[in-house]
């Protein structure tokens, strides 16, 4: 329970502190619970869960589903205001996931590693610029948690189970599906004997077909998802992969093109930043033999999305890739430890405090 004590504990500061950064808003009392963390994707999910989907296909159904599970009983009272009960929902629901994240991660992490690991990753997780995220109406922390949750399971080859949490990844963002990799690694490894226990695993790949179908009857397009991501007019190819190299290149002209006082420069710098942060990290991760599965994991879920053509929301889909908080906690220079919790702190609160007042951060 100590362990576990001390996780509760470092949440409830990182969510407290996340209010500081409000304080400096001209943001009404009564919706200070509220604005803030509705911004951007926020808003589509509460649009699904109350009114079913209409245009928003790019977005996953779990979390919306979730969402509109937990507002039912908000439905007999007739003079409640179901938008903000549906907020409320959503925001109970990422937040709870996010502490149930961060103590699997500590669980997972001490079981791998050492105890002073798991405090540094956890603690690494919630410092990260853009973890604001997770206490938001945002997927990130439900994805979170089911991605841990696979691989807990994984590790205890219960296959079964992962095979069902994975199930549920896949329709909670596209690239869950490409847990199925490591799983697949992870089952030769630990089953050479008895393959078939491998049968369950054939079933993760059945969300996203349902998802699909539904696509093809709204939309007439079983790909819907995929090219609804195109529509956003950011350079995201949904066609064609381009090298992340190329990427780097555009962003540099763009940086090159751009007066520094304009906010553009400084998202795209951003972003350009954190492609390279996490290109090291990943790179480290495989000098210090992080978990192998893991490691699998982490490369995948970098490459789908630098892979598009653009940068554009990298800052916020990183978080959700645990194992770079592991590899950041096995670091040993204290002078980079050091740097990386003033930088990431700071960045942190500018961040949020830019993201409060409907500026796009990632």
């Amino acid at each position: 329970m100590s362990n576990f004590k001390f996780v509760l504990q470092v949440f409830l500061i990182w969510r407290l502190l996340l209010f500081t950064p409000l304080l400096f808003q001209q943001i009404p009392l009564n919706q200070f619970l509220i604005f803030p963390w509705t911004n951007f994707d926020g808003s589509h999910f509460i649009s699904i869960a109350f009114n079913g989907y209409t245009f928003d296909g790019r977005f996953f159904p779990l979390y919306p589903i979730l969402i509109k599970l937990g507002s039912l009983p908000f439905n007999f009272y007739e003079a409640y205001n179901f938008i903000d009960a549906y907020i409320y929902v959503g925001l109970f629901i990422s937040n709870l996931f996010f502490l149930l994240s961060l103590m699997l991660l500590y669980k997972m992490v001490k079981n791998n590693y050492s105890e002073q690991i798991a405090r540094l990753s956890v603690v690494s997780l919630l410092i990260f610029p853009t973890s604001f995220f997770f206490g938001g109406i945002y997927s990130e922390s439900l994805f979170l948690f089911l991605s841990l949750l696979t691989f807990y399971f994984s590790q205890k080859k219960q296959w079964g189970m992962a095979s069902i949490t994975a199930l549920l990844l896949s329709v909670t963002r596209f690239v869950g599906i490409f847990i199925l990799l490591p799983l697949i690694y992870e089952f030769i490894v630990k089953e050479k004997a008895n393959r078939l226990k491998s049968i369950s695993l054939f079933f993760i790949p059945s969300g996203l077909i349902a998802f699909s179908i539904f696509c093809y009857y709204k939309w007439g397009d079983a790909l819907y998802f995929i090219k609804a991501q195109g529509q956003l007019g950011n350079s995201r190819s949904v066609d064609s992969i381009i090298t992340p190299l190329q990427t780097v290149y555009r962003y540099l002209r763009i940086l090159a093109s751009l007066p520094y006082k304009q906010y553009d420069f400084w998202i795209a710098l951003l972003e350009l930043s954190v492609f390279l942060f996490v290109s090291i990290l990943i790179y480290i991760g495989w000098k210090k033999k992080l978990n192998r599965s893991f490691f699998i994991f982490a490369l995948i879920s970098f490459l789908i999305p630098v892979s598009s053509g653009t940068f554009t929301g990298l800052p916020r889909y990183v978080i959700t890739i645990f194992p770079l908080f592991i590899t950041l906690a096995l670091i040993n220079n204290r002078i980079f430890k050091f740097a990386y919790a003033i930088i990431s702190t700071a960045l942190l609160f500018v961040l949020l405090m830019l993201f409060s007042r409907g500026y796009f951060v990632a």
